[in-house]
């Protein structure tokens, strides 16, 4: 059945053949399709939200460049998809990420994009597609072979480019009092004005405030906005160092509040929109990091009175938002309903939040590290025990231990709550309590004296990477384990860098350590 699949999706593309070159074209961009509302993945949502979100899923991002038209956004290919699908079977708008998978088809190695048709008639992706799904019939304990699984991620790919111009896809809302004919929407009737579509479904069961907010969310992009603005606060608080000028201060300090009330105003938009915590996915816990680390700066600056907080969360934040921002594929941001096991369960809300915002404190004390490293080798003096960057760094690190024990217990009462048991060595488990006791054991060795000031900040530095593999190694590189529901694909590069330059400048930093005086 599934060694037949991708020949069929051939010739389902068939009717849109055309022989010699084929040129696209563009169905009409009108604004007002956006708020159309449209039945898909489990909620209602608007026509902006579906089309950024296939887009993504087809392309790997929410805009494409297409041959002949360059850049276009998602509401224009997917309403060109729907409206004018001649010529897309050709255009390279199927991601292929997989380069050992590009490979195997002999695709080209230096490009990502290929097109519909191109793949459609490979009879190695239908045989790869058919072993993992042979591997998923066999039980969830059958490790599908990983060009088998990137395969499978392709074949979805083109089932949603054939749905989508075939207009299956789309599920528009009907009047309530419509009668058979007239019911369900089809893409015949997608010529009906955009504004009649809309009065059509203004007794759709949705606020239809909500359905604007959610346009305007994405249309304003708020944490796209807020790592803006700590990207400026940072250069306007770098120049206040450098000049020693208070009014720059004051409006570096003002621009990194600003950036976390966008981060603040993003949550609140997303959580009533979804009806639901911030705790669906990566996507949404890396955006929970970036604010966790942006709501202790900010407490922190005011309470000490010192914008080193602001400068050390600033990178955190803006590579953070900057990464959720340009991986769509891989960092999914769409609104999804909760899968069923997580809705209703207070604990697991509390447990979720705790853990990701003790994160967001040992990143900011791992960034601040970095810099009392950097200017200890730089001075070739160790800091002393009064140092006030220490003691800065030892207050992030007391309030990170603390919100992560309270986060492994809360999860402990959750386990209990939804499997029965409070603990049973869970990848996801056993790599959280990894994490709380290497810092555990970081604070205890400088009460003991095992390690001065300069060695808290190493050591910092190093139990953060066991953060790193609780957070994203457990669920994006191993996925194994219970926590099924948090697993994801993608970003391996990336994480892997940033992992290899940390032990890097672990060891120059070891290396560099300066001399007692």
């Amino acid at each position: 059945m599934i060694r037949t699949l991708l020949p069929l999706l051939a010739l389902a593309f068939c009717p849109l053949f055309v022989q010699g070159e084929t040129s696209v074209s563009l169905a009409e961009n009108n604004p007002a399709y956006d708020s159309l509302i449209i039945q898909h993945r489990g909620r209602l949502k608007p026509f902006l939200s579906f089309a950024q979100e296939l887009t993504a899923s087809l392309t790997g991002r929410t805009s494409v460049s297409v041959s002949k038209l360059g850049k276009i956004s998602s509401r224009q290919l997917i309403l060109s998809l729907w409206l004018q699908p001649a010529g897309w079977e050709n255009e390279p708008i199927i991601l292929v990420e997989d380069p050992a998978l590009r490979k195997t088809l002999n695709l080209a190695p230096d490009t990502r994009h290929f097109p519909p048709r191109l793949l459609a008639t490979q009879p190695q992706l239908a045989d790869l597609t058919r072993q993992a799904e042979v591997a998923r019939v066999a039980g969830p304990h059958t490790e599908i072979p990983h060009l088998a699984a990137a395969a499978q991620t392709v074949t979805l790919r083109l089932r949603l480019f054939s749905s989508l111009v075939s207009g299956e896809a789309f599920r528009m809302i009907p009047p309530p009092a419509a009668s058979p004919a007239d019911a369900p929407w089809s893409p015949a009737k997608a010529s009906t004005p955009p504004a009649q579509l809309l009065e059509l479904q203004k007794s759709a069961s949705i606020s239809p405030s909500k359905i604007q907010l959610e346009v305007a969310y994405l249309k304003f992009h708020p944490f796209r906005l807020s790592w803006i603005t700590w990207l400026l606060s940072s250069i306007v608080l770098l120049a206040a160092g450098r000049k020693k000028d208070s009014s720059l201060l004051s409006l570096g300090s003002a621009l990194a509040w600003l950036g976390l009330f966008l981060l603040i105003a993003g949550f609140a938009i997303r959580i009533w929109i979804s009806g639901r915590p911030p705790v669906t996915n990566m996507y949404e816990s890396i955006l929970w990091v970036a604010f966790g680390a942006g709501l202790f700066a900010v407490i922190f600056s005011i309470r000490h009175r010192t914008s080193i907080y602001l400068l050390a969360a600033s990178p955190i934040i803006i590579l953070s938002l900057i990464a959720s921002d340009l991986q769509p594929a891989v960092l999914d941001p769409s609104l999804n309903p909760l899968v069923p096991v997580l809705r209703s369960n207070f604990w697991l809300t509390t447990h979720v939040l705790t853990i990701t915002l003790s994160y967001g404190a040992f990143a900011l004390a791992t960034a601040l590290a970095h810099f009392l490293i950097i200017r200890s080798i730089r001075s070739k003096t160790l800091p002393s025990l009064d140092d006030a960057w220490l003691l800065h760094l030892y207050r992030c690190l007391q309030i990170g231990v603390f919100l992560l024990a309270v986060g492994v217990i809360l999860g402990g009462v959750w386990a209990n709550y939804s499997w029965g048991r409070f603990w049973d060595w869970d990848p996801k488990e056993t790599w959280a309590l990894i994490a709380l006791m290497a810092y555990i054991i970081l604070l205890h060795g400088r009460l003991g004296g095992w390690w001065g000031g300069y060695g808290l900040a190493v050591g910092s530095i190093a139990s953060f990477l066991t953060i790193l593999m609780a957070w994203y190694g457990v669920n994006f590189v191993l996925g194994k384990g219970l926590h099924s529901y948090g697993f994801g694909n993608g970003g391996q590069l990336y994480v892997g860098l940033f992992a290899l330059i940390e032990i890097i400048f672990l060891i120059y930093s070891i290396i560099r350590r300066p001399r007692p005086s």
